[in-house]
């Protein structure tokens, strides 16, 4: 109810805000438009009276004083031009033709407002634009016209406005309230979404709609931050199972060892108390290099490094960890070959390097005597290919995938030393660097691909 209550308070002040907006930029056109109007209307007007008494001035100069007075009284009489106001004054302001009356005899532009006829009692007073100029012999000529007309067009506008700022409000307020109604009903959908996810839902997701504005893009983007979520707590999960399973047989053996070692005090002499105990250490050396090991993993993973990441030669990277495995292969009957191009990437020297040595050392430990070893660097297509082949035994295409899973090891490999997390760590290194991860059948062996981007 409280919700509900916020929701309709929210939607009418937005629907209020959205009103007086429009309403204000209304009323702004308004004006803008009524100045326009009248000056446009003036300016016609001023330019029609100053054509006016040039065209009188032209009578004068032809046919001087008595022409003009004949011309005025024949404008007064007949013609287009009965609308406008005359006057011809002489050098003493003595009225001499014309209909113009009561004005300021000053030269120049003015505005008269002509009083009404009182035996007319409809008739309104009239503001008359005049204009009057000089002319020889101290004659004064003053031109007129009434600008009621651009009064009229004022109010007109007025008129119209006012009408249509009652649509506004009107539309406005329907419009305002319609818009943030449907805004405020997808906010709604998040808000029960976002509870149901509280309420332990995980599957649950934010609907989209097929409108595509900026509410779907937020829910979209929300929607796969709810799927990694997801992942990573289906990934705790699966982390603290696979824990479980794998800690307990060293620490069992751990317990036996200690125990022997704590019976061997008394039935047995102190040599084979000491070989009890480091069997123990041995089992402890375990399991810290497993807790070691996801720490690892939860560190690289926090993405922490990538502030520190720099432009580095991958290919001497590649050549430093060959030298360095170069004598482990020999030991076990293995050749470990190389090809490398010069390449350059961004990225952190530590890891990418640790990355390589984990690979290599997977298909050295994981391969019978004899078993050829190649290590590949090339850029093709605008990526970086790091390539890891071997002719060994390989993987079975169903679980190629799941070899990069945390504590994940396939039977004939749980014989041997280790915690099944190598792989994983390699598996963060190349999401840090943003690349993936490819897996092929070698024909025979395990042919594996690290593909980096080359802007990276």
């Amino acid at each position: 109810m409280k919700n509900r209550k916020f929701l309709l308070s929210t939607n009418i002040k937005s629907s209020l805000l959205y009103l007086l907006l429009f309403t204000i930029s209304f009323v702004v056109i308004g004006l803008l438009i009524y100045a326009l109007t009248r000056h446009a209307l003036e300016q016609q007007l001023r330019g029609n009276i100053e054509t006016e008494l040039l065209q009188l001035k032209s009578h004068y100069t032809a046919e001087g004083q008595s022409g003009l007075v004949r011309e005025i009284n024949e404008r007064m009489q007949h013609g287009r031009r009965t609308a406008y106001l005359y006057s011809l004054l002489d050098d003493n302001g003595h009225h001499i033709a014309g209909n113009l009356n009561g004005f300021k005899p000053a030269v120049g532009w003015q505005i008269d407002i002509a009083p009404a006829d009182p035996g007319q009692p409809d008739e309104e007073e009239k503001i008359i634009y005049i204009k009057m100029i000089k002319l020889d012999h101290g004659l004064r000529l003053a031109t007129g016209y009434d600008g009621e007309y651009i009064e009229d067009a004022g109010e007109a506008i007025i008129h119209a406005f006012l009408w249509g700022g009652v649509l506004v409000l009107i539309f406005g307020s329907i419009g305002g309230y319609y818009l943030n109604r449907r805004f405020l009903h997808k906010i709604n959908r998040i808000t029960r979404s976002t509870r149901a996810i509280i309420a332990g839902d995980l599957k649950h997701r934010l609907a989209v709609s097929d409108a595509n504005d900026e509410l779907d893009n937020l829910a979209a983007l929300l929607n796969q931050m709810l799927d990694k979520i997801e992942t990573l707590i289906r990934n705790i999960q699966q982390i603290s199972g696979d824990i479980a399973h794998d800690l307990r047989t060293p620490i069992s053996r751990l317990k036996y060892s200690l125990e022997q070692a704590l019976h061997s005090t008394v039935t047995t002499g102190p040599e084979q108390r000491r070989d009890h105990l480091r069997t123990a250490i041995t089992e402890v050396d375990t399991i810290l290099n497993t807790f070691s090991a996801l720490l690892r993993i939860t560190q690289i993973e926090s993405g922490s490094r990538r502030s520190g990441f720099k432009i580095v030669s991958l290919d001497e990277i590649v050549g430093v960890v060959i030298t360095a495995m170069e004598a482990v292969a020999e030991e076990q009957g293995k050749s470990l070959t190389s090809v490398l191009t010069p390449l350059q990437m961004k990225g952190d020297r530590e890891l990418l390097t640790q990355l390589l040595y984990n690979l290599v050392e997977n298909a050295i430990v994981h391969t019978p005597d004899g078993t050829p070893i190649h290590v590949e660097l090339t850029e093709t297509g605008g990526e970086i290919i790091l390539q890891v082949a071997d002719h060994g035994p390989g993987v079975p295409s169903a679980y190629r995938d799941r070899i990069f899973q945390r504590f994940y090891r396939l039977e004939p490999a749980r014989n041997t030393p280790g915690n099944g997390l190598g792989l994983s760590i390699v598996t963060s290194i190349v999401e840090l660097h943003d690349g993936r991860i490819d897996v092929r059948d070698n024909q025979p062996g395990l042919d594996v691909r690290v593909i980096f981007p080359q802007s990276n």
